[in-house]
């Protein structure tokens, strides 16, 4: 009896008996705060967790304003192109597509007036160059971008909707790039093509190849522009795919437009 009556003694003095060990060591004031602390701890996750999950609320687009922002997107820039096409055939006013496309035209019946061959080949083979370094391009961006998607959608989605949006988002950029290099490859064709008819063609067929040489340079620059939306879709999400497309209109609208001072007005070329 004098035992138990030490041990609850030493028990509520906070001293453990022989042979047992308190929960706690120590004395009240640092049992307290340790206690304090660990609310406290308690309470700063609870606080960060809300606020983590308040700003993931705002910052998530709900799936009918993605739809929208996704269609909005495709509308602007399609609809300028369309718009683009529209001006060209009806306008009497001329793009800068089109005052290329003249120039080459004048400068292959330049040549054969001249008969600039070895100007020509010079020429064709610095265009073919620089041509083909941007469809190599090109296609070693899509390859790295292909394979990094592919990794994402093969490991880290897991439902079912979150695959078949990256597997859209890596077509729409795969289809926008591939164009890109199709066109540059096939103004490289056609110059080559060119280059062997200059000494023995006669009459326009040169011409004309070597207009269909800008207008394959156009294409391939302006799908290589356009591939930029969809890849700020893959990786900012409909918002950024909205804010890209319309960055790319006000662009494109500066690029497109009449060209001043360079001798076209007054018939130089």
């Amino acid at each position: 009896a004098s035992l138990s009556g030490v041990g609850v003694d030493t028990a509520r003095n906070g001293i453990a008996p022989a042979g047992r060990r308190m929960p706690f060591d120590g004395p009240p004031s640092s049992i307290f705060n340790s206690r304090l602390q660990d609310s406290r701890l308690q309470t700063n996750l609870q606080a960060a967790t809300k606020s983590v999950e308040a700003v993931s609320s705002i910052a998530a687009v709900p799936r009918k304003m993605q739809l929208i922002l996704v269609i909005s997107s495709v509308f602007i820039i399609a609809s300028y192109h369309i718009s683009l096409i529209i001006k060209e055939k009806q306008s009497k006013e001329k793009t800068w597509r089109q005052y290329q496309a003249d120039t080459r035209e004048d400068w292959a019946r330049h040549v054969q007036e001249t008969e600039g061959w070895l100007y020509a080949v010079q020429t064709l083979r610095n265009a073919i160059t620089a041509q083909t370094f941007l469809a190599t391009t090109v296609l070693s961006l899509l390859t790295l971008i292909t394979g990094r998607m592919w990794d994402i959608i093969r490991t880290q989605s897991t439902s079912g909707a979150e695959r078949k949006l990256l597997t859209t988002q890596l077509v729409s950029v795969a289809v926008t790039m591939l164009f890109s290099a199709y066109q540059f490859l096939q103004g490289v064709r056609l110059m080559t093509h060119a280059g062997f008819m200059f000494p023995v063609s006669k009459g326009t067929k040169t011409d004309a190849i070597m207009r269909r040489t800008q207008n394959c340079q156009w294409l391939g620059l302006r799908w290589l522009y356009i591939s930029l939306a969809p890849i700020a879709w893959t990786i900012g999400g409909s918002r950024a795919f909205f804010v890209a497309s319309c960055c790319l209109l006000q662009f494109f609208k500066s690029i497109d437009r009449k060209p001043e001072g360079v001798g076209y007005e007054d018939g130089g070329i």
